[in-house]
């Protein structure tokens, strides 16, 4: 966009599922048991459902009769940057080893209800963790890849900047971003190893709002 042009936008939206029966997202990449591969079915890792991007800039004019003003107002770029989108699907492992050998890939436990909570849920108890359970010795567990899915993230990122003359050879630009600027708290999956002690706990996040700010000399 040139000096001037004003507003530029560009919204996505999408929609996909994506299955997969190996995936070293979460795991080992190999399949638990090499002579039931149909246990290792489950949705990609990198499977995000739902997907919204809005990116935007806008320049504002020049005030070229008016010096004073242009120097405060004139010629600032404003961009935008949004992206909402479904959380990361995971993988509930065991951290015993039941099976009495060496399996190709990580263990899971036995999926004995629903995973999900009925009354909502918290940082604390993110999920039913009383629905998996050890398998019995020498058994590979029956719950699937990518049991459950993670807390959806909402980013906006914002940035400012602006170039200003100081001769005809020297320029010096200001930028500042802001990243995160509504300061979401956009939380991590939760522990899904079962026999840890975080299982089911959420206990991170990505970083909060961070403010950026640089001036650069042009020659």
């Amino acid at each position: 966009m040139g000096p001037g042009n004003g507003l530029v936008l560009d919204v996505s939206y999408v929609l996909s599922k994506m299955f997969t029966n190996s995936d070293s997202m979460w795991g080992s990449g190999s399949a638990m048991d090499q002579y039931n591969r149909r246990l290792d079915k489950g949705l990609s890792g990198t499977d995000v459902p739902h997907r919204l991007l809005f990116t935007g800039l806008y320049e504002i004019r020049e005030f070229k009769t008016h010096r004073a003003l242009n120097l405060l107002a004139g010629g600032w770029q404003l961009g935008v940057y949004m992206n909402v989108q479904s959380g990361a699907n995971f993988t509930v492992y065991d951290s015993a080893n039941t099976t009495n050998g060496f399996p190709a890939g990580t263990l899971r436990p036995n999926l004995a209800g629903d995973p999900r909570l009925s009354s909502g849920s918290t940082l604390q108890r993110f999920f039913n963790i009383a629905a998996f359970a050890h398998p019995p010795n020498f058994q590979f567990g029956n719950s699937p890849r990518s049991v459950l899915r993670g807390p959806g993230s909402n980013v906006v990122d914002f940035s400012v900047a602006k170039v200003f003359r100081v001769t005809e050879r020297f320029e010096t630009e200001f930028r500042g971003s802001f990243f995160n600027v509504g300061n979401f708290a956009n939380f991590d999956i939760p522990g899904h190893t079962l026999g840890n002690a975080d299982f089911g706990i959420i206990s991170s996040a990505r970083p909060a709002r961070t403010v950026q700010l640089a001036l650069r000399l042009i020659f």
